[in-house]
């Protein structure tokens, strides 16, 4: 969800995953505090939470570099803030551009498929292990699995995590850039129509952002979320505002 890379701080913690460099900036540890307060308890409750958004996130970007190698480019990871961010170099790349149109949308679909891949083995792997009797519920307006396990601490992790994958990828694919759902309208719209692309692709990001903010304060409440697709509309509307007095049409 991130538009450009944050800065290098002696905090960072860095390390390679399938030949993958990852960068994790601390204020994605703080905004992971933050989004999960309500359930945090005790250090357990703390730990439990960190690994589900550690874990979900990193498969998550892990879609996108992996596409991101698969088309010959140098991937690498950061992960900061609400996500992370999967950026690319053409160091030692078998193309000469960027992966073009389809290839663009293969990679912004890769990464809430990583996800709900993950999601549907931990689902089966439950399921083969004996422990097929599930709630299915709505949170936060989708429905979630969840298991009853015997191992509670394990049950809140498998819970938890399956949340993070799924709720992750469902929001990312809505059609609101920088978001991969955004990324993917806007390539849409641009190949249909390369003159007018990008601006429709931002009046779409505008009005589906303020669509969500406005339904989930009414809906279910809170500030935090509307807050942020609030924040997302405007930006859509200073970059429309931008691209409208550069545009010579």
């Amino acid at each position: 969800m991130l538009l450009g890379e944050p800065p290098r701080t002696q905090a960072d913690l860095n390390f390679s995953l399938l030949g993958i460099p990852v960068r994790v900036h601390p204020f994605f540890w703080l905004v992971a505090l933050f989004l999960g307060y309500r359930i945090m308890s005790d250090a357990a409750s703390v730990l439990i939470w960190f690994t589900a958004v550690f874990v979900g996130v990193l498969v998550h970007e892990m879609g996108h570099a992996l596409t991101m190698r698969a088309y010959g480019y140098y991937p690498w990871i950061t992960l900061y803030s609400f996500g992370g961010l999967a950026s690319y170099d053409q160091r030692n790349a078998s193309h000469s551009t960027g992966p073009g149109s389809l290839g663009q949308v293969l990679i912004s679909l890769a990464g809430p498929a990583a996800g709900f891949l993950l999601a549907a083995l931990l689902i089966l792997g439950i399921l083969a292990a004996g422990y097929g009797k599930a709630l299915y519920f709505f949170e936060s307006g989708m429905l979630i699995p969840r298991f009853y396990l015997p191992d509670s601490r394990l049950g809140d992790l498998l819970d938890q995590l399956l949340f993070v994958c799924i709720a992750w990828g469902v929001l990312n694919l809505l059609p609101i850039y920088p978001l991969d759902g955004g990324q993917i309208a806007r390539e849409i719209l641009l190949r249909l129509d390369t003159r007018d692309g990008i601006r429709r692709s931002m009046q779409l990001s505008i009005f589906a952002a303020a669509a969500v903010a406005i339904f989930w304060l009414f809906q279910w409440g809170g500030l935090f979320v509307p807050l942020m697709f609030g924040y997302l509309a405007y930006s859509n509307f200073i970059a429309l505002q931008a691209y409208r007095f550069r545009s010579p049409w």
